[in-house]
């Protein structure tokens, strides 16, 4: 009888643990989702305040910090970065060195 309770407690907790791995990923797509969503919210203010104060501005600067915050914030988050320009998910925590600050040069040189 003792060895029934054990092999009861062996399959609830196998069980559980089952359960609770199935639900990870919809956790972690939600946690991407709401990422996403602020990115594409972030570069749209980051490009609005570039386009109408210039590259330099100090709203442009406190748009580009936002943005890198918000990165930040996904990545420790949701371990990724969502790059808007790319519309894709990276997995190396290089958006300093690969999201191009320039591509829209041509709108706002000023």
């Amino acid at each position: 009888m003792n060895r029934l309770k054990v092999s009861d407690t062996i399959a609830a907790v196998a069980l559980g643990a089952a359960l609770l791995f199935t639900n990870l990923p919809k956790a972690s797509a939600d946690q991407r989702s709401r990422c996403q969503h602020k990115v594409e919210k972030a570069q749209e203010h980051y490009q609005h305040e570039r386009h109408e104060h210039g590259k330099h501005s100090p709203q442009a600067e406190e748009a580009k910090a936002k943005l890198n915050e918000t990165w930040d914030r996904c990545w420790n988050e949701a371990h990724g970065w969502y790059d808007p320009q790319r519309h894709e998910w990276r997995t190396d925590r290089d958006w300093d060195r690969n999201y191009d600050w320039d591509r829209d040069h041509d709108r706002d040189d000023r």
